[in-house]
């Protein structure tokens, strides 16, 4: 939960409580009884101070609504304080109005809750229509929607999942598999022919011109030796599409190897491979939710999905322990038997000990997405701003809204660098691949893929 709804939800029981003459009676009684203690209006000035002090401490803290909130409220408090000195005609009046009007101060305090829990970022959106860099972010704008990266085994290019939507944020079209070049900075065809599904369930089939509907990717070497992607696709039905990536100098070309068929149920987002070719997805939330149940599940953090595990023997089972509120990116570490899950609308970032079905670490941030692990460290990307902020964007194909760039620590998941941006040429992001000396971003709406340098502080 960030801050701006935990102090909208405040806002909002104290907008509750101003319903209730009783209390209100009784809080004005306090609040005549601090007027009439000099050291009770020492305490409570020394306390509105240093709330004022540590909102205005962070760099354009006015472009945050909780802080502008803030601020003003203790201003006036601090105001009506201070002027005690001189008169308590102020103080007084002040409180014969609350008690008396009592329903506006509720109206007041319940309308900014609301606002609170639905907006954080009130600064200016940049326009980005043309494809330039900036000096801290690089972008390359021959892509569209690359929700999740992949790089391939000679880090000279990038598997781009070119997203075309899910239900019910927006209407679901049809996209596409890309090869980035890292070298040219161009984007290749990434050639692709089909064979028989021995990688899959047996239970679909695939064939030249298919439409695809790529989401979350993954790419792992195979215990045969053989490099196997999987995706994550939401076209004609919920499925898991195996191919198998070969080189083809220069480049690479993939080979369709099978898919596993979803549960109806079931609607999917990220997906992790073990090396014998079973698999880890994720299950968001029911396939007929709506609008305002993703928002409601937005507010309240309640569980809506939970991953899945599945090999050819058992099919598909739900992992002990993995519920939460819309799990998105995922994770697997063969080697330790761990499951990182990330819960976008819970605000959290979850691992989970498959050996003791226990969880063993837990942090909060704001929306993470996608999921990035390496030997050495979690990346995930976060959103710095609520979910109606992204109306000042309906009309641009890039969203330059805030956003942070997280390394983790594995185990503990404490933070080891973070990279935030705002008023930049970038946004909404859902990935962050480190390659070389870079770290890759990919964005579930944007004309651009961007890389940031990895010595950027």
């Amino acid at each position: 939960m960030t801050l701006s709804i935990f102090i909208g939800i405040i806002f909002l029981f104290v907008g509750l409580s101003f319903l209730s003459s009783n209390l209100v009676a009784k809080g004005m009684e306090v609040r005549t009884q601090i007027g009439q203690i000099t050291l009770a209006k020492v305490l409570a000035s020394l306390f509105c101070l240093a709330c004022l002090i540590s909102v205005t401490l962070q760099e354009y803290w006015y472009e945050e609504l909780w802080r502008l909130v803030i601020f003003i409220v203790f201003s006036f408090a601090l105001f009506q304080l201070v002027s005690t000195v001189f008169t308590m005609k102020i103080w007084n009046g002040i409180t014969e109005f609350a008690r008396k009007g009592h329903l506006i101060f509720s109206i007041c305090f319940f309308l900014l809750g609301l606002l609170l829990i639905t907006r954080s970022y009130i600064g200016p959106v940049i326009s980005v229509e043309e494809c330039k860099s900036s000096k801290e972010i690089q972008v390359i704008c021959l892509v569209r929607n690359p929700e999740d990266l992949a790089v391939t085994p000679d880090n000279n290019f990038l598997i781009v999942s070119e997203f075309g939507g899910i239900e019910p944020l927006e209407e679901m079209i049809p996209g596409k598999l890309s090869l980035l070049n890292l070298e040219t900075e161009e984007v290749e065809p990434l050639n692709m022919s089909y064979s028989n599904n021995t990688w899959g369930d047996g239970l679909c089939s695939r064939k030249n011109n298919d439409l695809l509907g790529p989401h979350g990717i993954d790419l792992v070497t195979r215990k045969d030796g053989l490099y196997q992607l999987a995706v994550v696709n939401h076209i004609e039905y919920e499925s898991i599409e195996m191919y198998e990536l070969i080189k083809a100098e220069p480049s690479w070309k993939l080979v369709w190897r099978g898919c596993v068929r979803a549960p109806v149920e079931n609607y999917l987002n990220d997906v992790s491979l073990k090396s014998d070719g079973s698999f880890f997805v994720s299950h968001m939330y029911d396939r007929d939710s709506s609008i305002s149940t993703f928002l409601s599940a937005a507010l309240f953090k309640y569980k809506t999905g939970y991953v899945l595990q599945w090999n050819n023997r058992q099919g598909f089972s739900m992992v002990t322990g993995s519920e939460g509120s819309m799990p998105n990116g995922i994770a697997y570490s063969e080697t330790n038997n761990l499951l990182y899950i990330n819960n976008n609308l819970g605000d959290k970032v979850r691992v989970l000990d498959l050996n003791s079905k226990t969880l063993i670490a837990e942090t909060f941030l704001n929306a993470p997405d996608n999921l990035i692990l390496t030997e050495e460290s979690l990346w995930v990307t976060t959103l710095d701003h609520e979910i109606l902020d992204t109306l000042k964007c309906t009309k641009s194909i890039t969203c330059t809204l805030p956003f942070s760039v997280y390394e983790l620590d594995p185990l503990t998941l404490e933070e080891k660098q973070r990279f935030s941006f705002r008023k930049t040429i970038f946004g909404l992001p859902t990935v962050a691949l480190p390659v070389k000396d870079k770290i890759w971003i990919g964005s579930f709406r944007s004309d651009r893929v961007a890389y940031i340098n990895m010595e950027r502080k």
